[in-house]
């Protein structure tokens, strides 16, 4: 298994984690919880946004393989690539909040 499948079944396993872990407490949450939460987050977003053209494991199919993305795209040229869609990829500027955008292709920029 190559290092790009593990980052997304390790991002999908902590998505899965967090689902019914309700609990009131009101301490700040450890940097280690953070990223975890970060995590879950852009395998929300992935999954919402990116999967079913870009497949479960970054593979390709409709959308091209975005396994090694970061090799040929800058954070920037991600965020632009998402916002302005483009050769067949609709466009999600309206879609995301600036913040999930940055953290997905942020996420996306390090894949390589």
């Amino acid at each position: 298994m190559n290092i790009s499948k593990l980052i997304v079944v390790g991002i999908v396993a902590l998505s899965l984690s967090a689902c019914g872990n309700k609990h009131n407490d009101t301490t700040a949450p450890s940097p280690s919880a953070a990223v975890k939460a970060d995590s879950a987050n852009i395998a929300t977003l992935y999954q919402n946004y990116c999967m079913s053209c870009h497949g479960t494991q970054l593979q390709g199919g409709q959308g091209p393989n975005l396994q090694k993305v970061g090799e040929r795209l800058d954070e920037a040229a991600i965020i632009k690539q998402i916002q302005k869609g483009g050769g067949g990829m609709p466009p999600f500027q309206v879609a995301m909040k600036d913040e999930e955008l940055k953290a997905l292709a942020s996420w996306l920029a390090q894949l390589k």
